[in-house]
């Protein structure tokens, strides 16, 4: 059995993320912050993780903590970062589309990060569509 451990700090947004993927059959263990997901015992039968940019204090310790953290990571932002994310972090844009949630994630669990997502941002525009923005590098 594989987990997805989702972790934001916002009950109604944890909420919708394991809603989200339960409906894919997916087996969840949310979180409201990352201490508390790495005492979890079920932490050994994590797949990746869903996390929400509100449980980073700031960017550099954030993504220490994510790396920290060694499972695939899916980090929900606001706005597409300045820079490029690491290799095991796929960054998603919200507002989400819970089929762009469930495929990254479907693919993290078969250790493939989908073409175009790591250290790439996915923009929404106010029509609906939507593009990969690519991110620069500092």
């Amino acid at each position: 059995m594989s987990v997805i451990f989702v972790i934001a700090a916002d009950s109604a947004l944890r909420r919708s993320l394991q809603f989200a993927l339960e409906a894919e059959n997916l087996t969840v263990d949310a979180h409201d912050g990352l201490e508390s997901a790495k005492r979890s015992r079920l932490l050994d039968l994590a797949s990746c993780a869903v996390v929400d940019e509100d449980v980073l204090d700031d960017r550099g310790a954030a993504m220490r903590a994510l790396q920290r953290f060694a499972k695939p990571v899916i980090l929900l932002v606001a706005r597409p970062p300045a820079c490029a994310g690491h290799d095991d972090i796929a960054i998603l844009v919200k507002p989400l589309q819970w089929d762009a949630l469930v495929g990254t994630v479907r693919a993290l669990q078969g250790n493939v990060i989908p073409r175009g997502l790591a250290g790439r941002a996915l923009d929404r525009s106010d029509d609906g569509g939507e593009s990969l923005l690519p991110t620069t590098t500092t």
